[in-house]
């Protein structure tokens, strides 16, 4: 059975600068006026992993994510120049919440544009897009063309697609664009964590757990306790093991999920194999790190214990319910937490 134990939140990605140009209209001078607007978001936004059940909470230039909800706040700057010359600015952050569905495949996103600073910068314009990636169709709603100085809010409808035993992973990507009357659009782009939704959850004929989404990046804890008297020796056993063991996985460092059955197979006869069980009718041979996980499989960097076979197989069951619920996939990682 598989255990996890609490991890961070997630922040994070890049930003970049972008140039908007333009003439000014008038003019009868030899040499004609150039007015131009930089915009300017962060050089660089943080990701953070919340070490939290509730939803990540935001700060600025960072990407503060949980299994299933992102929060991101950007800051931006639109420059006014004339000739190469500043003679304006609007100074502002941009402040996304996004909430996916572990059993759906629809979710959504507020957004908004806060209040501007505007230092002789009145007039500029605003809109927004947003591409959810291959697969995934977006709704956004926003007024669009509003002009920069008090807030302004928005909204994104996402419905992710995805074939049976099949999964998609993608950012969403933002695109402000800014105009003004006699200067050329210009904006820029960023993007979200990525999330992943995925239809994988099938028994020989049927769904076990219909389809939904989580940001995979984040690494989720699987939880049992010590004093639950139906897996209090499987507690105990993986307890005692990530104290002994170099590392301590599972607890220092996160559990990688494997499916192949083969590969269990064997990294369980791997563990087990030579352990002198007195009773195989009552008494099970559990391993950790869990023989499906990468990091199981290895006596040199394991642990055996003969425990009651109705504890493992009661912890076993609630490590499956626990990949369900948080759609841990092949290759994700995970923490596991005994209290």
């Amino acid at each position: 059975m598989p255990i996890s134990a609490p991890r961070k939140a997630v922040v994070g990605a890049a930003l970049g600068t972008l140039l908007l140009t333009g003439i000014s209209a008038a003019t009868a001078q030899p040499a004609p006026v150039r007015d131009s607007i930089t915009v300017t978001r962060a050089p660089a936004v943080k990701t953070i992993y919340a070490n939290t059940a509730a939803a990540a909470t935001c700060r600025l230039n960072t990407i503060s994510i949980t299994r299933t909800s992102m929060c991101m706040d950007v800051g931006a700057r639109v420059d006014l120049l004339r000739n190469g010359k500043p003679v304006g600015s609007a100074s502002f952050d941009i402040k996304h919440s996004m909430t996916l569905q572990t059993s759906k495949l629809k979710w959504a996103e507020s957004f908004t544009v806060g209040k501007a600073k505007l230092v002789n910068a009145g007039g500029i314009r605003m809109s927004v897009s947003v591409g959810g990636g291959k697969g995934v169709k977006t709704a956004v709603k926003f007024p669009q063309g509003s002009t920069l100085g008090s807030a302004h809010k928005g909204t994104v409808g996402y419905a992710a697609s995805v074939g049976k035993k099949k999964q998609l992973a993608s950012p969403a990507s933002y695109r402000f664009s800014f105009t003004k009357p006699g200067y050329s659009a210009g904006g820029f782009t960023y993007k979200s964590a990525k999330y992943r939704c995925d239809d994988t959850f099938w028994g020989a004929k049927k769904r076990t757990k219909n389809p939904g989404c989580v940001f995979p990046s984040y690494s989720p804890v699987f939880s049992l306790s010590r004093s639950d008297a139906k897996v209090k020796q499987s507690a105990t056993h993986i307890l005692d093991a990530q104290r002994k063991i170099t590392g301590h996985p599972g607890a220092s460092s996160p559990l990688h999920r494997i499916t192949n059955e083969k590969t269990i197979s064997n990294h369980r006869k791997a563990m087990c194999a030579k352990v002198h069980n007195p009773n195989p009718k009552k008494y099970d041979c559990d391993e950790y790190p869990f023989a499906a996980s990468k990091e199981g499989g290895n006596p040199a960097r394991g642990s055996t214990r003969i425990i009651s076979a109705g504890d493992n197989r009661s912890a076993g069951a609630r490590l499956g319910g626990f990949y369900k619920s948080q759609r841990v996939l092949n290759g994700d990682g995970y923490y596991v937490g005994i209290k």
